[in-house]
C-alpha cells in the first residue's frame, strides 16, 4: 500500500499543494487542516487519483458515483480537469454548499435519494447497466492511496507525531493515513472518531451494532460499508481505537473551532476535535487532529450558533 500511497503523491503533486499543520495552544494539539485543501476537503485527494488513473476507456465510458458531498466535489473537479462526464448521486439532505460545488464544475448531481445508502446502491446499478466507471467514495484503492498522501504531509511536517487522530465514515482516510504511518512509524498510535450517529466502522471494529441515525449534523461520515469492503481489513490491521463522539459534543467542536481556532469546520470534519474536547480521547503531547473538510451551509452554522445562546 505505502507504495502506491507515494505513487499518488507524485501524481498529485502537479494539482496540490501540502495543506497546513496549525497549533492549538489550548488543546496542546496540532490540526492538520484539509480544510484548507482544494474543494475544501481531503476527499480531492483520492477523487483526483482516482481519475489521474483511470486509462482512455475508463474516462471515455464516465464516471459515476455516490457521495454525501465531499466526494462528489473531489469527483467533480478530477472530471472537469480531465474532460471527463461525471454523475453524482447524492442524499436529498445533502447541504446546498455541497450540491452547488458539484454543478460548478460541469457534473450532473442527482440529490434525490433518501440517504447515502440508498444513492450508493443506485449508483451500482447504474454502473452495471450504462458500463460508467464507478468510483468508491472509500472502497477504491485509489481513493486510499491519496488520502495517505495526508500521513505522508504529517510525517514530513512533524516527524514527532505520536499519535493522529482521524474523522472515520467508511474508513478510506484512517486506511490510508494508517498505512503510511504505521508503515514508516509503528509506534505512533492512529485513533479513528465516528459520530455516534455514523457508527459503522466502530461496529465494525468492535462486533457492535449502534444504530445509523440519518438526521446528523455529521452528514459526511454516514452510511454503512460495503460488506467485503477493503477498509474493513485495513482499519483492523492499522487502526489502534475507534472512538465515538454525539451530536451535542460535535457541535460543541464546530463552535469551538469558529470561536478559537478561528476555522470554519463541518460537523463530520470536527469530531475529532470533539473527542479531544470532551476527553473521549485522552490528551498526549505531539497529537495531531485530521480536520477532514470546511463545507458546511450557513443554515447549519446559524443553527449551532443559536443552540450555544438556548
Amino acid at each position: 500500500m505505502l507504495s502506491e500511497i507515494i505513487l499518488a503523491q507524485e501524481r498529485l503533486s502537479d494539482y496540490l499543494c501540502s495543506t497546513l499543520l496549525e497549533y492549538s495552544p489550548e488543546l496542546d494539539v496540532w490540526f492538520k487542516l484539509e480544510n484548507t485543501n482544494l474543494t475544501h476537503s481531503f476527499k480531492i485527494r483520492g477523487a483526483l487519483n482516482a481519475v489521474l488513473s483511470l486509462d482512455e476507456q475508463g474516462r471515455e465510458r464516465g464516471i459515476i458515483t455516490a457521495s454525501s458531498g465531499n466526494h462528489a466535489q473531489g469527483v467533480a473537479y478530477a472530471a472537469h480537469l480531465t474532460g471527463t462526464r461525471a454523475t453524482i448521486l447524492m442524499p436529498a439532505h445533502t447541504p446546498q454548499r455541497k450540491i452547488d460545488g458539484v454543478r460548478q464544475y460541469g457534473a450532473e448531481a442527482l440529490a434525490i435519494y433518501a440517504n447515502y445508502d440508498e444513492a450508493e446502491a443506485a449508483a451500482h446499478q447504474m454502473a452495471q447497466k450504462s458500463g460508467f466507471t464507478f468510483i468508491s467514495p472509500y472502497n477504491d484503492r485509489r481513493v486510499i492511496a491519496g488520502a495517505g498522501t495526508i500521513g505522508l504531509e504529517i510525517l514530513a511536517q512533524k516527524p514527532d507525531v505520536s499519535r493522529v487522530i482521524v474523522p472515520v465514515g467508511g474508513g478510506g482516510l484512517i486506511s490510508g493515513i494508517g498505512a503510511t504511518i504505521k508503515s514508516k512509524k509503528p509506534d505512533v498510535q492512529i485513533i479513528g472518531v465516528n459520530a455516534q450517529s455514523a457508527p459503522a466502522m466502530t461496529n465494525a471494529f468492535y462486533n457492535l451494532n449502534h444504530p445509523e441515525v440519518w438526521d446528523t449534523v455529521a452528514e459526511a461520515l454516514s452510511g454503512a460499508i460495503e460488506p467485503g469492503a477493503i477498509t474493513l481489513d485495513l482499519a483492523k490491521q492499522y487502526v489502534d481505537q475507534m472512538a465515538m463522539v454525539s451530536e451535542e459534543q460535535i457541535a460543541t467542536a464546530m463552535r469551538w473551532m469558529i470561536s478559537h481556532a478561528g476555522w470554519l469546520v463541518e460537523g463530520g470534519g470536527a469530531v475529532g476535535v470533539a473527542a479531544v474536547l470532551h476527553h473521549v480521547v485522552p490528551p498526549q503531547p505531539n497529537t495531531v487532529i485530521v480536520i477532514s473538510g470546511g463545507n458546511v451551509d450557513m443554515q447549519t452554522v446559524q443553527q449551532i450558533l443559536c443552540e450555544s445562546r438556548s
